[in-house]
């Protein structure tokens, strides 16, 4: 389990993330929602261990993650995120490598394979790193997260994600997310994924945390927290409700302006 206990962040006296609390659960896919400069990033850098909580706790596998070692965190977490780090001159298969040596050394040749075939870039193995578009990269850095995880031995592991799907188009983004869906539910990895598009949480998460500036404003199952009403106070805009004839299907768009008299 990987739970936020009243997490709060401040840097240079500015309150980024004000007490929030949640529970990702294993198998389960969460997405966290907000407007622009919510704390959504600023949240999984705390979630991680990339930044030390100012207050409260993250507790992951039972233990705070404040007094583990990195290592033990690699082998538990592995973090997507969203400008990550392409070294100079590396190829993508150097890049997975180095991935399976931080939560497994001497092993792993099974992790990669299983990984790339995961994130379906198996065609890009050979490739150097700036030499990939921006949805290449996206893809080819799951692959590296998923390497991680796949090799540790550890029963609890998270995948946490970054606007993993912000250089995608529709039809890849919806793709991806996809399969970090059946990766959550097959693996039993809890998968956190920091997002902008509310249809595309409202179709593949099954829990969704809401951020305002830096609040916690509302967490549960997604059916029951992405409610119109609720959005619209998020968001500061107007939202029309588009469901489907045997109500299976909603989304959600801005709604039209009123026309100019």
């Amino acid at each position: 389990m990987l739970e936020l206990r009243q997490v709060s962040l401040l840097r240079q006296g500015k309150t980024l993330v004000q007490p929030v609390s949640l529970q990702a659960d294993l198998g389960q896919l969460c997405a966290i929602l907000g407007p622009n400069g919510a704390g959504k990033s600023s949240l999984l850098q705390l979630m991680s261990g990339y930044q030390p909580a100012s207050s409260g706790s993250v507790i992951l596998d039972g233990q705070d993650i404040a007094t583990q070692t990195p290592a033990w965190l690699a082998c538990r977490r592995a973090v997507v995120e969203q400008h990550p780090a392409c070294p100079e001159g590396w190829c993508v298969s150097e890049l997975l490598a180095t991935a399976v040596y931080l939560a497994a050394p001497g092993q792993g040749a099974a992790a990669i394979r299983q990984a790339v075939a995961l994130s379906h870039c198996s065609d890009l193995i050979a490739r150097r790193l700036e030499t990939l578009s921006g949805g290449e990269l996206q893809r080819v850095h799951l692959a590296r997260a998923l390497c991680q995880l796949l090799a540790s031995t550890q029963t609890a592991r998270y995948l946490l994600l970054d606007e993993a799907t912000s250089a995608l188009d529709f039809a890849m983004a919806d793709a991806m997310m996809t399969q970090l869906r059946r990766i959550a539910r097959e693996l039993n990895i809890g998968v956190v994924a920091v997002m902008h598009d509310l249809n595309l949480a409202l179709r593949h998460a099954d829990q969704v945390l809401l951020l305002r500036d830096g609040c916690g404003m509302a967490f549960g199952k997604t059916a029951d927290i992405m409610q119109k009403q609720r959005l619209e106070a998020i968001y500061g805009i107007r939202l029309a409700e588009l469901i489907s004839p045997d109500a299976s299907i909603r989304a959600f768009v801005p709604h039209p302006p009123p026309e100019q008299g």
